[in-house]
């Protein structure tokens, strides 16, 4: 339909009102669905990247955090691991067992065989102690946990007595570490 200026001012004032009219929203609606509604789901699709994007930044950052400490943990072990050149489980074993449970509570010490794990080198010592308590069964793990070079518990059997129910017979199997030469 071709409308020139001619015929647009031969309709009447009601035509002329419903062909602007039609046309002002046929003008706002191209605006709405060609820019605005665009615009909106670009705001929304990056709004979405943003949020995925922060999301991201904070577990870059925690990350980071584990890093650091796992690092520190490292370099502790490293020290724990070279100032522990002239440390003898079995001596730290047998002196702290004693020290904890008593002589006559020690009944087995038995050194097992060296085992070569990743460039280091195991050492382990089974202990077997009788009628120890409870709260020194946790010194003993506890000194073991902070000795003076890398030490950790294997194995841990408990055991309570028949004839007195407070007490334990426990064998436990500690290791060392060292670097291979």
């Amino acid at each position: 339909m071709n409308l020139n200026l001619s015929q647009f001012n031969q309709l009447s004032q009601r035509e002329r009102l419903t062909l602007l009219a039609g046309a002002v929203i046929v003008v706002v609606l191209l605006f709405l669905f060609g820019i605005v509604a665009p615009y909106r789901a670009t705001l929304k699709r990056l709004d979405t990247k943003i949020a995925s994007r922060q999301r991201q930044l904070t577990e870059v950052r925690q990350l980071g955090q584990e890093y650091k400490q796992l690092k520190q943990q490292l370099a502790a072990s490293e020290r724990r691991l070279a100032s522990g050149g002239d440390f003898s489980l079995l001596s730290f074993v047998e002196a702290t067992s004693i020290r904890l449970a008593g002589r006559d509570n020690l009944t087995s010490m038995r050194p097992q065989p060296t085992a070569t794990i990743e460039g280091f080198r195991e050492e382990a010592v089974e202990v077997k102690l009788e009628k120890i308590r409870l709260n020194q069964l946790i010194q003993l793990l506890f000194v073991a946990d902070t000795a003076p070079a890398p030490m950790l518990v294997k194995t841990l059997r408990i055991k309570p007595r028949f004839d007195d129910r407070n007490l334990l017979d426990v064998v436990v199997t500690f290791a060392s570490y060292r670097r291979n030469p």
